[in-house]
């Protein structure tokens, strides 16, 4: 059963990513097409040429590496290929409606989504849940992208709903379903090195990885529904881990708490990632040691308690 779930994974895979190539090669000549006169229009069949030939190079190269079990590259495409087909997709319907000539900012473009009344923000929380669940997403890129479409606070506060609804779900998916069904939505060997990580120290270890953008979402939640990790202490934890990564990234990302375009805010920037970089580090080597010191801790203080009641 095992084996044929995971074929059935992998078939479903590269016909994902072909498909997404195909998709992005007929958006791509038809956005070109929608063009009368100009750069685009001079010099269409060379564009068109270029564009089937790149998305052709990464879909191949998506499916080549995913064959080659080189994982890394493989979804380095697999996401490649999906930007490229949304972005043609929507380049292609803003063009042949005309709104690409009212859109000359980020102010405009923001104008016009929330012209659409709720339909946009629906599609992005549930883009948002299944980028923890389902999407091999990176985090990062879907909330930079609704900052630009929504602004940093409601990119904070439809990316704060969307991915607590999926953390969650990840989490029973981990506890209730347990290792193969984890397995098979995120991987075996990503799981497996995920779960070797934290051994002895998931608390502390996933507590901190929750608090950066950097980190895997979906392998985490399962992990953590894995993990020896208790559904009180996760629930508490990721609401509020969730809620600080996400509004502080979008207003970071906007450039709201540290700008890009001055000296003083680049070094910051490479202080704060030296810093982050150091204490995942710590956390890692030192992380079953600080998790046993909170467990201590609080061991004795219940004791206490304890035998403050029984006088």
């Amino acid at each position: 059963m095992g084996k044929k779930l995971q074929t059935f994974k992998d078939v479903l895979n590269l016909a994902v990513i072909t498909i997404l190539g195909i998709v992005g090669i007929v958006f791509s000549v038809l956005y070109i097409d929608t063009f009368i006169s100009g750069f685009i229009f001079d010099y269409a069949k060379a564009l068109k040429i270029t564009a089937i030939a790149l998305i052709t190079l990464i879909a191949v190269g998506g499916i080549v590496f995913f064959e080659m079990k080189v994982e890394i590259v493989y979804k380095f495409c697999y996401i490649a290929v999906i930007l490229i087909a949304i972005a043609l997709i929507g380049l292609y319907i803003l063009n042949i409606t005309g709104v690409m000539a009212t859109i000359d900012s980020v102010e405009d473009l923001r104008a016009y989504i929330e012209q659409m009344g709720p339909f946009m923000p629906i599609v992005f929380i549930v883009l948002q849940f299944l980028q923890v669940v389902v999407l091999p997403i990176p985090a990062v890129l879907s909330i930079t992208v609704g900052v630009l479409l929504f602004g940093p606070l409601k990119a904070a506060i439809y990316s704060f709903i969307g991915i607590l609804c999926g953390s969650v779900l990840a989490f029973f998916i981990g506890k209730v379903l347990g290792y193969k069904v984890a397995a098979w939505l995120v991987g075996k060997d990503n799981l497996d090195k995920a779960l070797k990580s934290v051994k002895g120290k998931d608390k502390a270890v996933l507590t901190f990885m929750f608090l950066f953008p950097f980190f895997p979402d979906d392998i985490l939640c399962f992990v953590s529904g894995l993990s020896s990790m208790s559904t009180g202490f996760f629930i508490g934890m990721i609401v509020i881990t969730r809620f600080i990564s996400i509004f502080v990234s979008c207003y970071a990302y906007n450039g709201s708490l540290i700008p890009y375009d001055t000296w003083w805010g680049l070094l910051l920037w490479g202080v704060f990632i030296a810093i982050t970089v150091a204490l995942t580090i710590f956390i890692y080597k030192k992380g079953d040691k600080i998790e046993e010191f909170f467990k201590n801790k609080f061991s004795k203080k219940k004791k206490k308690e304890n035998k403050d009641k029984n006088q």
